[in-house]
């Protein structure tokens, strides 16, 4: 078989497992051999057939295959690397194994394309959630946020990876939404698999809290995209256990063959879980004594993972054995299931977004706010300080009556302190000023951002800065707002030509071009980014290609203010007696 074909095969076999079709991903990867290919190619067939396993339920058999694709992805470059890393710490995660997951999650990070990297972050979000690092946890999916335009494929895992975080960290209606988010965007982007998991993470919510109609919704759908044993294992799980709630004894057979299929696979992680969900079904339903026996075989399993994993998901459901667990002596060795007394609380991650759509994103999700101007409130304290009752009716609430802006503020008040917890404007009676608290909030502010970018000591920040301050607060009018969006303008191609000087007498000349060209669209009308557009352009394109932009520049500026500036005249004369290079 020729070099390109076996490539194909490769290519093709991921297609096909894409598709549900494993037998035939099977047998295109069965041709190859695997001797006659180059490291890069033998690495990615034999992740390839990891994945394959892995999802069929063979999670030893992936992990296996995988360290043999490694071996061989040492001498491959770096990209693949970074893809056979990516599997590894997937398939240790899956075993249970979060702290090998994560050095190679950590390493495939660092390897990997954009798009791949954002793949690592939810991964490394998981992994760090089912530890019960939730600050860790959530510091990923926040990067994996920022950067899902680079992998518009993944924007399914983001919400859904956002749904285990909030059932984690007990914030039940927030997992709802984030899942029901999955759950769209998965369909909308024909990932059933994607869609199965945030259903059943659904199911999980529904059961705790009781909701059977949901639960019986849910687990509808779910059972429609079931393709594989994995797959159909999790749905043993969570519907036995829905079942077993109901007082249906075989909820219990549904539990058995759950815990079976994962002990045969290695996936030790969700052993411990069914354990903990069988030993509530027995508690329920009886015998107590296999309730005992659970409980002794979660306990085992948890230990020989290292008794790392965080718990509270499962238990928070689990009423009868958190009690047999709370009940046990100080030194019973089941009480390695329990939870540390003190779990540090999550911090919450806010952004306020004010270069597009105003908004409030509370960790990734938008925040639904009624009141049209409590972005502008919240941007105005950022930007002026604390400032008394009268300066924010006349600034922000220009032409309203004194008592309805008093009222208003009132209102967007109490709407941050039931939206965004921890975020607050309270009023200080002595000084007799409005600011913004945060207490156990991580804030971050759009604008913010793009002064530190122009304040940084790297100048190449500005080529990678979005500089769309025409923008601020879309939708406002108010002077102040006008008057700031006015002032950045200036100030980023302030910066932008010193910046532009120091590039084209180093011979940056490249660089010169981009920053131009981005900062022409933040002010069209200025003479000297065009003239930096041009002699960069000149240098980086040729003279024919420079005259052909010059041109160009003083036909915009013949339109848009009825002349040609003096400074593009004399750059066009110029440009016409350089030779041609």
């Amino acid at each position: 078989m020729a070099q390109g074909d076996q490539t194909a095969h490769i290519d093709l076999a991921g297609c096909l497992r894409f598709e549900g079709e494993f037998e035939a991903a099977r047998q295109h990867l069965a041709g190859l051999n695997i001797a006659q290919l180059s490291s890069r190619d033998a690495a990615l067939a034999l992740r390839e057939a990891a994945i394959l396993e892995q999802q069929c339920g063979e999670v030893s058999r992936a992990a296996t295959l995988l360290d043999e694709a490694w071996s061989h992805a040492v001498g491959a470059p770096p990209l693949t690397q970074a893809a056979v890393a990516h599997s590894i710490g997937l398939v240790a995660a899956h075993q249970g194994n979060d702290v090998k997951a994560e050095a190679y999650l950590r390493f495939a990070e660092d390897q990997a394309d954009p798009a791949r990297r954002v793949y690592v972050q939810l991964a490394r979000a998981a992994s760090a959630t089912y530890l019960g690092k939730f600050e860790n946890a959530q510091q990923h999916l926040t990067r994996a946020q920022q950067h899902i335009a680079d992998c518009p494929l993944a924007a399914p895992l983001l919400p859904y990876g956002w749904g285990t975080w909030y059932r984690a960290t007990g914030c039940g209606e927030q997992a709802r939404e984030a899942f029901g988010e999955a759950i769209r965007l998965a369909r909308e982007q024909q990932q059933p698999e994607t869609e199965f998991y945030a259903q059943l993470g659904l199911v999980a919510l529904a059961t705790a809290a009781g909701d059977r109609t949901l639960e019986r919704v849910s687990l509808r759908r779910a059972r429609a995209l079931v393709k594989t044993p994995r797959a159909q294992a999790y749905l043993d799980w969570r519907e036995g256990t829905a079942m077993v709630c109901e007082g249906d004894a075989r909820g219990l057979e549904r539990l058995e063959a759950a815990r079976e299929a994962f002990q045969a696979a290695g996936c030790t992680r969700e052993v411990v879980w069914v354990l903990l969900h069988l030993a509530e079904a027995y508690d329920r339903l009886g015998p107590l004594e296999a309730a005992r026996e659970a409980l002794r075989g979660a306990a085992d399993a948890h230990v020989m993972l290292g008794g790392q994993q965080h718990l509270a998901p499962e238990l928070h459901g689990l009423k009868q054995t958190r009690q047999r667990l709370d009940a046990l002596g100080e030194h019973e060795y089941e009480r390695v299931l329990c939870a540390p007394s003190q779990q540090t609380p999550p911090v919450a991650h806010v952004d306020l977004v004010t270069l597009d759509s105003p908004a409030i994103l509370v960790n990734g999700q938008r925040a639904r706010l009624q009141m049209r101007k409590s972005v502008e409130v919240l941007a105005y304290l950022l930007r002026h300080g604390a400032s008394p009752l009268v300066t924010l009716q006349t600034e922000v609430f220009d032409g309203v009556p004194p008592a309805r802006a008093k009222n208003y503020i009132h209102q967007v008040r109490l709407e941050l302190k039931r939206l965004v917890p921890g975020l607050s404007v309270p009023y200080d009676p002595g000084a007799q000023v409005y600011r913004v608290h945060c207490e156990g909030v991580h804030l971050t502010w759009d604008l913010q951002e793009v002064r530190d970018a122009l304040l940084s000591t790297s100048p190449d920040v500005m080529l990678t800065t979005k500089f769309n301050v025409k923008d601020f607060l879309r939708g406002s009018e108010s002077e102040w707002v006008e008057a700031e969006r006015e002032r950045m303008s200036r100030w980023i191609v302030r910066v932008g030509l010193e910046t532009m000087d120091t590039w084209y007498n180093e011979g940056d000349y490249a660089k010169c071009l981009k920053l131009a060209e981005r900062l022409i669209e933040v002010d069209p009308l200025d003479e000297g980014l065009h003239d930096f557009l041009i002699r960069a352009t000149a240098q980086v394109c040729g003279i024919s290609a420079a005259r052909t932009t010059c041109w160009e520049s003083q036909a915009f500026f013949a339109r848009e203010v009825g002349h040609v500036p003096p400074l593009l005249e004399r750059l066009a004369q110029q440009l016409q007696q350089q030779p041609l290079n």
